[in-house]
């Protein structure tokens, strides 16, 4: 095959990629004209192959479930809120299906959706999170129906426990930034918490070249590291459930650290007193 053909080859192979490519984005760009039921039927197949560790035509299921939240609106709540969750589903996919029932949802059920998404972590870690457009519309809407008194206090209890859980475990810093901002208003205590220490300096060590994330969160670490340990607060007093900290004491505590040690200093005493008198018995055998 000499170069005009392969080159010819190249143009054919190329210009049918091409009309592929258009024909599958005209093809669900016209979903949304479409009954639900059949733009949910498609999405089934979409997610078939999905499962399958395909990535073929993620952008397509991804406009096709953006369609589908704004064809069913809050009817199709229950299926956006399963496919989010759904650890199969890939970021791409979560991303839209996130993004639809955010701008739908209520500033109650922003503050039920949040914490249940902020379980949801990025497999590459490295990357901007999938709840990039996400969070910042559930906090505003939360912000927004609490400043109405919309929000029962149940509510906006459970949002602050969840919201101080993340912080343990955060890797993303401008969501975290967002997460600290909430809290520093609405939860007592943490401005000047052992949980917010944790957060600050966890995001320093995992990019210490960063200099926009120095600027941000070493301001921060400092502020807390200033005040002296016994006065910083530890807000598992208010939310137990809450992971331990890394500088936390062995488990058990150092009072049942003491207490193992006595228990053994008392055992070797009572094993040292048993061989004395058998000592002794063997003597006084002897010398009768």
């Amino acid at each position: 095959m000499n170069a005009r053909q392969i080159s010819y080859c190249l143009i054919v192979c190329a210009v049918a990629l091409y009309s592929t490519a258009t024909a599958t984005a005209s093809q669900y760009a016209d979903y949304s004209h479409r009954p639900l039921s059949e733009m949910l039927e498609v999405y089934s197949r979409f997610e078939a192959n999905l499962q399958t560790g395909s990535n073929y035509n993620v952008g397509a299921a991804a406009a096709l479930m953006a369609a589908i939240g704004k064809k069913g609106g809050r009817e199709v709540f229950p299926f956006l809120e399963e496919k989010i969750l759904a650890p199969v589903t890939p970021a791409f996919v979560r991303s839209a299906a996130a993004e639809i029932y955010a701008s739908l949802a209520t500033g109650e059920e922003c503050a039920e959706f949040l914490p249940k998404i902020l379980k949801v972590d990025d497999e590459d870690k490295t990357i901007i999170s999938w709840r990039y457009r996400v969070t910042p519309t559930c906090l505003r809407k939360i912000e927004e129906a609490a400043t109405k008194g919309e929000l029962q206090e149940k509510t906006l209890e459970h949002l602050i426990e969840a919201f101080v859980t993340y912080t343990q475990s955060a890797y993303y810093s401008t969501e975290a930034t967002w997460i600290d901002g909430y809290l520093s208003k609405h939860c007592e205590g943490y401005q000047t918490s052992k949980q917010r220490l944790v957060l600050a300096t966890a995001l320093l060590e995992a990019d210490k070249e960063n200099e926009k994330k120095r600027e941000v969160w070493l301001p921060i670490k400092e502020s807390v590291e200033a005040i002296p340990p016994r006065k910083r607060i530890d807000l598992r007093k208010r939310f137990p459930d809450l992971p331990p900290l890394p500088d936390d004491a062995p488990a058990g505590g150092p009072v049942k650290v003491v207490f193992a040690i006595i228990v053994g200093i008392v055992a070797l005493a009572v094993c040292a007193v048993a061989a004395w008198l058998a000592v002794r018995r063997r003597r006084v055998r002897e010398t009768t």
